[in-house]
């Protein structure tokens, strides 16, 4: 699960090889410095597949109430909700509990279980509707007049309000910039907002909520931040309405032509 490890030194405490090598296996003050300016949420990884039927969410790193939190390696969500024995055809939230336990007489070990919730909690990594183990589905583009759709369906993986931490405030899953981006490649009358945002998730791997609010005010629709999911859901509604208009400029007041200077003759010198 996701691991923060602290060393406390007490009186008189022996600093042993094991806590040494624990320590250096850590990088815990790099990532105190480097991470410092970002708020809570995912960091890096932590992204969703579908392999051999299961869901598997990747290893990265979380930040949660300030502080960093490791996940080593690859996590079988199906599995896990298996060995929890969730009811069938119920909504569950995936959030986090908090356990410690100590090491070494000097080194604590601050873990995040990961646990289903059926209320939604403060933070969550996703919301599911659970059938069965092999019946987890992530979201994809469709044919239609909503291609977005499946972002928002019970029968599909929810990672609306799955926060991305950034240093101006957290933003949306990288999961869902990936269809954005697949729907701005097949976009055919892009804006030159459109253009920014597909030129922007070339480099990285999602886009600012600022960024969005400005994108959702161009078109001059009411931005609201108060409902991650209406935020989304008008930010999409842009996405597939908006299009390149070609204004000729024209203006009211031609330029006159300038009169043609009438040159005066010069007078002979007698």
């Amino acid at each position: 699960m996701f691991v923060r490890k602290d060393l406390k030194f007490y009186h008189k405490a022996v600093l042993t090889s094991a806590m040494l090598g624990e320590l250096y296996n850590y990088p815990r003050e790099i990532t105190r410095l480097v991470l410092a300016e970002y708020g809570d949420g995912i960091i890096c990884g932590l992204d969703y597949s579908i392999k051999d039927g299961d869901l598997i969410l990747s290893a990265g790193i979380f930040r949660l109430d300030g502080e960093i939190y490791l996940l080593g390696a690859d996590l079988n969500i199906s599995e896990l909700a298996e060995k929890n024995s969730l009811a069938a055809d119920e909504e569950y939230f995936m959030t986090f509990e908090k356990k410690s336990r100590v090491k070494e007489p000097c080194l604590t070990e601050n873990n995040l279980e990961l646990v289903f919730a059926r209320e939604k909690p403060s933070c969550t990594l996703g919301k599911f509707n659970f059938l069965g183990r092999k019946d987890f589905n992530l979201p994809t583009l469709t044919e239609g007049n909503n291609p977005f759709e499946k972002i928002f369906k019970r029968s599909c993986l929810n990672l609306i309000d799955v926060p991305f931490a950034e240093k101006n405030g957290a933003t949306f899953h990288p999961l869902l910039f990936r269809l954005v981006k697949e729907f701005l490649l097949r976009k055919k009358n892009k804006t030159p907002f459109d253009y920014a945002i597909l030129v922007h998730l070339q480099n990285n791997a999602t886009v600012s909520a600022q960024t969005l609010a400005e994108y959702i005010i161009a078109e001059n629709k009411t931005c609201s931040k108060d409902s991650r999911e209406e935020f989304f859901r008008t930010f999409t509604e842009c996405l597939r309405e908006s299009k390149f208009n070609v204004t000729i400029y024209s203006s009211d007041n031609p330029t006159r032509e300038s009169t043609s200077r009438v040159r005066k003759p010069f007078g002979k010198l007698i």
